[in-house]
């Protein structure tokens, strides 16, 4: 909140141009000048600063303007914003202490991710494969890789592999081209699900249930109060993007996991929470710096091979998604200016 100046005269006068500038869907507030000598004039949002000041000026020059004598006008819109904050206050769920609730399953699409990577990690033997290096580097073979290896981002022993494998011989992964080939071999094959089933992999028991816990309390959050849509909206962008960013930076290998599409739901609840926080969805600032230290963390590889690209990617996609709408305002509002 900025104050943008104040007025010399007494509380009637304040109070009239507050009405007013509601009126004109200005979030403000006046107050008594501490040092004395008239009342100062405070608004809520930066985006309405310049044209807080331009009426405040015109009020000063002419304050018996008829247009000023708002009160009813803008205590009926207060009343109305009274309503719809404590209709989202109503909707608004605390996801760290009601789990239990039975509300809190009513999310058909949190759910069916769930149930997904439940059924595709033990059903493909991912959870007991015994890889985590995310280059592929962990014994592979035998017949739980049937399964395995078409889910994968890009076949890694598989009849796609063995085939680029024999058209390129001595092909380096290190080349971008070579990546660009590989996967366009399984591309042009029509395996267009690759982008997206590497996320229901899971590569152990804890591994699935850390990403299953904050799944279900990041994407149960949005579901619920954002709607299905977007929640499915998010969760296809940062697993294809992140899926592909980690292929990019590792090569073709074992890469598997929700992380990257929780670190998208962490990012979008976070901006939303900044910039739109009469949404409804919010994080304790715990749990910010719990998934923050934990995305370094996994950087300085003492935990093992961690998939960071995604990691990161699904961050910086999560997050956009979330400040699209938000830039897409205050752009048409820059022009309308």
């Amino acid at each position: 909140m900025r104050m943008i100046g104040s007025i010399p005269r007494g509380a009637d006068d304040a109070e009239r141009f507050s009405d007013y500038l509601v009126t004109q869907k200005i979030d403000n507030m006046v107050e008594e000048s501490s040092a004395g000598g008239g009342w100062q004039v405070w608004v809520e949002q930066d985006d309405d600063l310049d044209r807080a000041r331009l009426e405040l000026d015109a009020f000063l020059k002419n304050p018996g303007d008829p247009k000023y004598d708002a009160q009813s006008a803008a205590q009926r819109i207060r009343r109305q914003e009274d309503k719809k904050a404590e209709k989202r206050r109503s909707q608004f769920v605390d996801y760290r202490t009601h789990w239990g609730q039975a509300r809190q399953w009513v999310a058909p699409v949190t759910l069916t991710l769930i149930a997904l990577s439940c059924i595709l990690s033990l059903a493909t033997n991912s959870l007991f494969v015994g890889a985590r290096d995310n280059r592929g580097s962990a014994p592979l073979g035998g017949p739980r890789w049937n399964l395995l290896d078409p889910l994968l981002f890009t076949s890694v022993m598989g009849p796609r592999a063995q085939q680029f494998q024999r058209e390129h011989p001595g092909a380096s992964v290190e080349d971008p081209a070579t990546l660009v080939r590989y996967w366009g071999a399984h591309l042009r094959g029509g395996e267009v699900w690759r982008l997206v089933t590497p996320v229901f992999l899971h590569l152990g028991i804890l591994h699935l249930l850390f990403n299953m816990f904050w799944l279900r309390d990041l994407g149960g959050m949005i579901e619920l109060q954002r709607g299905s849509r977007v929640l499915l909206l998010v969760v296809l962008a940062t697993a294809v993007l992140s899926n592909v960013a980690q292929y990019f930076w590792s090569g073709p290998g074992v890469a598997a996991g929700m992380s990257g599409v929780v670190y998208g739901l962490f990012g979008y609840i976070w901006i939303k929470q900044r910039f739109e926080p009469h949404l409804g969805l919010g994080l304790r600032q715990e749990t910010v710096w719990i998934m923050m230290a934990w995305l370094f963390i996994c950087m300085t590889g003492y935990v093992g091979s961690i998939a960071n690209a995604a990691h990161v990617m699904g961050l910086v996609v999560g997050a956009a998604y979330g400040y699209a709408p938000v830039g897409y305002r205050r752009m048409l509002r820059g022009r309308r200016a």
